[in-house]
């Protein structure tokens, strides 16, 4: 083997070996300390309402927007004998409606429930109440309690 052989083969081996120590080394990198906002970022509001009734559930804060990104429902009671609940649900703000829906409670009489309809939904970007704005869920129905868990972040306007 030549010289000029050697030193290619010589070359491409520090080459590779060079290749194989940056290009497989990730870089990591970490805050060096958490910055806190002074406040939970999150929320979670849960309860029920009435046939035919609103509930308020908060009020977003003068300096920030509240996102509500998953929302639970479920419906429960009987509209008489055997007939369901058929009962449209509404997330509401000041802005108009953010959400609706619709669930039936099945139930036969004397009272005794089958699995009824629920809505469990997360929203990928979420449902915006705006700074100062009011939101509240509203019960269409005129038979069956709503059960709901909302839950979300909150934002920079």
């Amino acid at each position: 083997m030549s010289s000029t052989q050697m030193n290619i083969l010589l070359s491409m081996g520090i080459g590779a070996a060079c290749m194989a120590i940056f290009v497989n080394n990730k870089a990591d990198g970490y805050a060096p300390t958490t910055i806190s906002t002074g406040t939970n970022p999150v929320f979670a509001i849960g309860g029920s309402t009435a046939p035919g009734a609103t509930s308020t559930l908060n009020t977003a804060p003068s300096d920030q927007k509240m996102i509500i990104t998953d929302v639970v429902l479920t419906i429960y009671g009987n509209n008489g004998n055997n007939s369901p609940c058929n009962t449209q649900v509404t997330i509401v703000s000041g802005a108009g409606t953010l959400a609706e829906y619709r669930i039936t409670s099945d139930t036969y009489w004397p009272d005794y429930y089958m699995q009824p309809t629920k809505v469990s939904h997360s929203y990928r970007s979420g449902l915006p109440v705006e700074s100062d704005d009011t939101f509240g869920i509203t019960n269409h129905g005129s038979a069956c309690t709503i059960a709901y868990s909302l839950s979300g972040y909150y934002a920079q306007p």
